[in-house]
């Protein structure tokens, strides 16, 4: 019980000082989205490594390369 404590604490406090988390980004645009990508959501295809914005974006990207892929 001690470490819930503890935790509900640390939460407490985040809330109240204020917590943001900012990703790396790649410098390149999602190709499904369009958005800026991070460095942190990659996926290889065909030898070449493409960035997403987001798990989402990744994950339509698996399904369908060659639909985002600029030709």
């Amino acid at each position: 019980m001690e470490n819930k404590s503890k935790i509900k604490s640390l939460v407490k406090k985040l809330i109240k000082f204020g917590f943001s988390v900012k990703l790396k980004t790649s410098g390149q645009k999602d190709p499904v989205c369009g958005m800026q990508a991070t460095d942190a959501i990659t996926y290889t295809y065909k030898s070449q490594a493409y960035f997403f914005c987001s798990d989402h974006c990744r994950e339509q990207f698996e399904k369908e390369p060659e639909r985002y892929i600029p030709k």
